[in-house]
């Protein structure tokens, strides 16, 4: 389920890249830092669901509209989720 949650955060990010018609350097290296970030926010959402779902709510929210405005922050989203789920099957 989370792999198709990633695989739909990145195609949904590189779609709007691609309607953009324009890709450059600057917004690969943005897409890059918005991996660390994305998963900052996913294990800030981890632990919250697990101890304040309440607060959860909130974070899970800050994740959507995050992914909304940013393009670059919905392929690093995507690519975020992907590591981790390839992380956990090797273990």
């Amino acid at each position: 389920m989370l792999g198709l949650l990633s695989l739909a955060a990145f195609l949904a990010g590189a779609f709007r890249f691609v309607w953009m018609k324009h890709f450059t350097w600057t917004q690969a290296g943005v897409c890059l830092l918005s991996i660390p970030a994305a998963m900052l926010l996913l294990m800030i959402a981890d632990y919250t669901l697990h101890h304040a779902r309440i607060v959860f709510v909130l974070l899970l929210a800050v994740l959507v509209i995050a992914a909304i405005q940013s393009a670059s922050f919905c392929v690093g989203l995507g690519l975020g989720l992907a590591g981790t789920l390839l992380m956990q099957r090797n273990n």
